[in-house]
């Protein structure tokens, strides 16, 4: 599975060369980048999103990205991104940020 750039904040999720999903990495303040619209395939279970969170965690380092956020809208994606080591934000938002460590 790999991550290829296809518009400006636009980037498709392949697998070979099937598109399995896709998602917008959006510059914010902090020179981070937010995770929208994410959107994968039916046949993608809970263990392939986590895959692909960690994923989207590498091509951050890769490309020195300095944090990630995500805004959560499920009890169940909140339990992903914590184990993701993401940190809670902005409670009322429901922002994530993940601290990119590019030691």
């Amino acid at each position: 599975m790999y991550i290829e750039k296809v518009e400006d904040h636009l980037y498709q999720l392949k697998k070979g060369k099937e598109k399995i999903g896709d998602f917008h990495l959006v510059p914010v303040e902090d020179e981070g980048r937010k995770i929208e619209k994410l959107q994968v395939s039916e046949e993608i279970n809970a263990g392939g999103v986590l895959a692909i969170f960690e994923l989207i965690q590498a091509y951050a380092w890769k490309e020195d990205i300095p944090a990630l956020y995500v805004e959560s809208h499920s009890d169940s994606l909140d339990f992903l991104l914590q184990h993701q080591q993401f940190k809670l934000e902005d409670v009322e938002k429901r922002l994530w940020k993940y601290q990119v460590n590019h030691t």
